[in-house]
């Protein structure tokens, strides 16, 4: 019911937009006029209608299996050739594909090298332009055993956050027995293998996996495969009152490690298959879309979350994940199907490694990987599941006649459109942090704000201020700038600086008090002592620099929010004697409720860092094209 509810939010959430400018048009083509578009809400923020705007596909490669060598080879010799073909072809298109390998993959290229030169033929590759090199952990040693988040010991909001950040360092960083998945102490692997093998991950795919109790089932890491051809609960063997649940929603802990470990990378964020079963997953990721694409320059599949940047597989019931594979016809009727009132950004799966297994083997929960697995002492892939060299060519001539729909039909008839990779959306949008935001920009900003907020109980999603998207966390610590430069000088400052800040470690459930008032002097006072706070980097196990949960101002206890709301009432009130009063208010954003997740409401102040990302314009990204190619 809770859920239902948040879909449509009240109109008191709606936030103004203003819009970036029209992109420019290339040589001999006209650029499509901008729409007067008026400040839009969350619930209004892809109509139907107007200019169409472009599709970018991302495609990438999952290269993952460690164990049939030959199989992950022959993939990579006939994929990156392909690709190579299609960039001398059409230079327009900017084709540049992400191939995503595990630790234990990079590892095995690595020690193949002597032999056959797979890691040289790789890397030639990535050095010249035509691939990308990026990490993913789904497949990781093994399904069955590997670091798993255990809260039995953790009481407090600190702790919990310890297990989960023990759990990703593990899985990042630890090398384990490429069929057993034992530990194997003093070497390295996940994607500090990766890197270190490889070089630099542009994109990053991994997911925590927790202890649940609400699992029904037992379970582990499932693979694209199985949930793509059966959908069937993955298999485990831990005790039946508790399962494994791939952990969605907010991974504030996990992102912090592979930011650490690979600052420059995307990560993937929705992902296609629901992880679980949860009920509305495609619902709540259409609902969670429309909320961060709030202009024709956003895209329901691209946004921040924890500082890093969040590429969606799967945002409505058109967009999900394609595989070059499934033909033109299914590839088209996507794309023919798109609504174009915002960016799209569709990711295609091109040579999966489902190319070379029967698919009646697969249909009945085998994978490659899941069968070396289970059987460590005779791992090879049975021979009568192997596709036959006719049935496998017959595969790639689907995936090359898509591709090739792509490239000489849909781009061409669709100004604009193109193949992106990973360092081009990140290149592609504005930084997260590390900017300044005016203070008459941010006043008019969180004026409009106030007004629409008004007796609301849930804070907004987000703010557009002075040509910059603003996180709840982002207004949070920009705000609590103003005000404790305030309580040292007696001034406002011109401008404020917003820098990178966590979410709350704890999201309060309940409103907070409906009674009292305060100063802005009370609130200054109480910014000065947070403030410090929030741009404490000092090494600690767990990061200082998080929005409270709550505060203290004036003698009256509130939660992050209430007091958000209070520091923007006193922005825009003159008078520094006035009394705010304090308005009960939720702690969490409609993100939080609307986001599919299997972590509990209570740790879901990672929403408190989720925003759009806009995307530059194609003339501007054309005038770095040197940096990137």
């Amino acid at each position: 019911m809770k859920r239902a509810f948040l879909f449509c939010l009240p109109a008191s959430l709606l936030l103004s937009i203003t819009l970036p400018p029209q992109p420019l048009a290339r040589q001999g083509q006209t650029a499509p006029a901008r729409p007067q578009v008026a400040p839009v809400s969350a619930e209004q923020a892809a109509p139907a209608g107007g200019p169409a705007q472009p599709v970018y596909v991302y495609v990438y490669s999952r290269v993952t299996d460690h164990v049939n060598l030959d199989l992950s080879e022959a993939r990579l010799r006939r994929v990156l050739p392909m690709l190579e073909k299609y960039r001398r072809e059409h230079p327009e298109a900017h084709v540049c594909v992400t191939i995503l390998f595990s630790g234990a993959m990079s590892k095995a290229l690595a020690e193949a090298n002597a032999r056959t030169g797979i890691k040289d033929y790789v890397l030639d590759f990535a050095r010249r332009g035509v691939i990308e090199l990026g990490y993913d952990g789904t497949d990781e040693p093994t399904y069955k055993n590997r670091p798993v988040v255990d809260f039995s010991g953790a009481q407090t909001p600190e702790e919990r956050w310890l297990a989960r950040e023990n759990v990703a360092k593990a899985l990042l960083t630890e090398s384990r027995d490429p069929l057993t998945g034992a530990p194997q102490p003093g070497a390295s692997g996940g994607l500090k293998e990766m890197q270190l093998l490889l070089g630099d991950a542009a994109a990053v795919n991994v997911t925590l996996s927790v202890l649940s109790p609400i699992a029904a089932t037992p379970g582990g890491a499932v693979t694209e495969a199985v949930e793509r051809e059966t959908a069937a609960a993955p298999e485990g063997g831990l005790p039946a009152k508790t399962g494994v649940v791939l952990e969605v929603g907010d991974d504030a802990e996990l992102a912090e490690q592979v930011r650490r470990l690979s600052p420059q990378a995307i990560m993937f964020g929705l992902p296609n298959a629901n992880p679980f079963h949860l009920p509305g997953f495609v619902g709540s990721e259409q609902g969670f879309g429309r909320m961060l694409s709030p202009s024709p320059d956003s895209s329901p599949e691209l946004y921040w979350q924890d500082g890093v940047l969040r590429s969606t597989e799967g945002s409505d019931q058109v967009v999900r994940l394609l595989h070059a594979s499934d033909g033109v016809d299914a590839v088209k009727k996507v794309f023919d199907s798109l609504a174009r009132s915002r960016i799209r950004i569709i990711h295609v799966e091109l040579g999966s490694e489902q190319d070379y297994v029967q698919s009646e083997w697969t249909k009945q929960g085998h994978t490659p990987l899941r069968y070396a697995y289970d059987h460590p002492d005779h791992p090879q892939i049975p021979p009568e599941a192997r596709s036959s060299a006719r049935e496998v060519d017959a595969a790639f001539a689907k995936e090359d006649a898509a591709m090739k729909w792509l490239l000489d039909d849909f781009f061409p008839a669709n100004p604009w459109s193109r193949f992106v990779s990973s360092t081009d959306l990140a290149k592609m949008t504005p930084p997260a942090a590390g900017f300044s935001v005016s203070l008459i920009g941010l006043r008019s900003a969180v004026s409009g704000l106030l007004q629409k907020w008004g007796n609301n109980t849930f804070p907004p999603l987000y703010l557009f201020a002075d040509g910059h998207y603003l996180s709840l966390a982002d207004l949070f610590q920009a705000l609590t700038d103003t005000f404790a430069e305030e309580d040292r000088t007696s001034k406002l400052p011109e401008s404020v600086q917003v820098v990178h800040v966590y979410g709350p470690l704890h999201t309060l459930i309940a409103h907070g008090p409906n009674v009292g008032e305060v100063t802005r002097a009370d609130i200054a006072h109480a910014c000065r002592g947070i403030a410090e706070r929030l741009h404490d980097r000092t090494a600690s196990p767990v990061p200082k620099d998080s929005i409270p949960s709550a505060v203290t101002v004036g003698g009256v206890n509130i939660n992050a929010a209430q007091f958000l709301r209070l520091m923007a009432t006193a922005l825009v009130t003159p008078s520094a004697d006035a009394k705010l009063r304090v308005r009960m208010t939720y702690l969490f954003p409609g993100m939080a409720e609307v986001i599919p997740k299997t972590r509990p409401m209570s740790e879901m102040g990672g929403a408190w860092t989720i925003k759009p990302a806009p995307l530059l314009t194609v003339a501007a990204l054309h005038a770095e094209r040197g940096q990137i190619q």
